[in-house]
């Protein structure tokens, strides 16, 4: 059965976390990291920072996960930019609200803007990958001026990407899937099961990495709220009629393997003026662990440009 983005989301949650590295990469990393919290709109956001340069912040999606499904792919990059990892609220280490209520796009948004300014970044690259592109989209609306760059990295500007067909996988796996939706995961642990069970079909081929799940699994903090809130507030989102008034530099990436068949793809790198679009042919939803040679030197060439 064909299904949608927005009927998944209707019924249920999607994106998000993997492993396995270069050591010659990783080792290239190895740069001083430094970690904290900061507030944003009167709760505490966690963020680990490392390297040096122009300031690069990865929005995690999900929702329900956090930033570490990033690391240590992403951590490379710090050769050529500071890199920036932080939870949304409600996720990871940052603060769970009482009411969940509080988190809206436009929160999420702001709540980055604050963090950008807490670190003292007055310019910076923002990456939105899977639900964090649905953010990044909101925030490149109302914070234009703080953008010297835009990555959209296996997300879309509405609701209208189907599925994989076939799905490919297990059975086991589809079912998995299928109890992802919000509402049937009361707990972080039912929320965490069902996702570890679903999350294969992710990848390309849906074949993992070698050791990718266990590791991110061990160091993900889960939140069933944050998976579930997400999900609520995606009422009427759609942002393609503005795409063409973007006018900060972007970069458009997408795994050719991806479960959410981006039709869109295309649509949004040619509405967006200057906009390039990368396909990575031997990934799924996570081309930084899948091919993560080739999103490292992706991403140094696009920050260098931008500081040309």
């Amino acid at each position: 059965m064909k299904m949608t983005r927005r009927g998944f989301l209707s019924t249920g949650a999607a994106a998000a976390a993997m492993y396995s590295t270069p050591q010659s990469d990783f080792a290239a990393a190895a740069v001083a990291e430094s970690s904290g919290f900061a507030t944003a709109n009167g709760h505490k956001l966690y963020y680990a920072t490392l390297g040096r340069g122009m300031p690069v912040i990865f929005m995690h999606g999900g929702l329900g996960f956090d930033h570490q499904y990033f690391r240590p792919f992403v951590d490379p990059l710090a050769d050529a930019a500071q890199v920036v990892y932080y939870d949304h609220l409600g996720h990871g280490k940052s603060d769970r609200p009482t009411d969940f209520s509080e988190i809206t796009l436009e929160r999420l948004s702001s709540d980055c803007d604050a963090l950008a300014t807490a670190l003292g970044f007055d310019k910076f690259v923002l990456v939105g990958h899977s639900y964090g592109g649905f953010i990044a989209f909101d925030f490149a609306f109302r914070f234009p001026n703080r953008l010297a760059g835009l990555v959209f990295t296996c997300t879309a500007p509405d609701l209208t990407s189907g599925q994989r067909n076939p799905l490919g996988g297990t059975p086991a796996q589809a079912d998995a899937l299928a109890r992802l939706p919000a509402g049937l995961n009361a707990t972080d642990q039912e929320f965490r099961a069902n996702w570890i069970a679903a999350v294969p079909l992710y990848y390309n081929n849906a074949s993992p990495p070698a050791g990718v799940l266990d590791d991110v699994d061990r160091r993900t903090i889960y939140s069933a709220a944050g998976a579930n809130r997400g999900i609520e507030i995606l009422g009427g989102y759609d942002f393609v009629s503005r795409l063409p008034n973007l006018k900060t530099p972007t970069a458009v990436q997408y795994g050719a393997g991806d479960i959410w068949r981006f039709g869109d793809n295309e649509r949004i790198a040619k509405s967006i003026p200057g906009a390039t679009l990368k396909y990575y042919a031997n990934s799924g939803h996570w081309p930084f662990q899948e091919e993560q040679s080739a999103f490292i030197a992706d991403m140094r060439w696009f920050v260098m440009s931008l500081t040309r």
